[in-house]
């Protein structure tokens, strides 16, 4: 087994279910809802459920996904299309990625001999 790089962590997992609202009388796509649990399982264990808006890519986070009405009738609304996505986290910072042989390119060298004159500056 070769180890891993030190710049390297390994990602997280995050698994999420995802749904979409639906209304009962017109039919209309309304929204989806992403939580870490079943909605349906929500109800015996409250958790974080979010709602996205067709159109808008802000999310909203509501209390009871089943107390939404349709934007377009108001009629009730119901869960169509689930799937579980797990979806992969990662926390590397590509700008500090150092090459490994070969020149190091100009932004390296500048940023380099710039931490270097400001650690000799404090030292001093």
């Amino acid at each position: 087994m070769t180890p891993t790089p030190p710049g390297f962590d390994k990602p997280l997992r995050q698994t999420v279910f995802v749904a979409d609202l639906k209304c009962y009388m017109c039919g209309t796509v309304c929204g989806s809802i992403e939580s870490e649990q079943s909605p349906s399982s929500a109800a015996r264990r409250p958790g974080r459920v979010l709602l996205r808006k067709p159109g808008e890519s802000s999310v909203t986070q509501v209390a009871d996904w089943r107390r939404e009405r349709c934007t377009r009738c108001h009629g009730p609304l119901y869960l169509d299309e689930s799937d579980v996505v797990t979806r992969r986290v990662d926390s590397y910072n590509w700008l500090e990625e150092r090459p490994r042989r070969g020149r190091p390119p100009k932004r390296l060298l500048e940023e380099r001999r710039r931490e270097r004159e400001l650690s000799e500056t404090q030292a001093a």
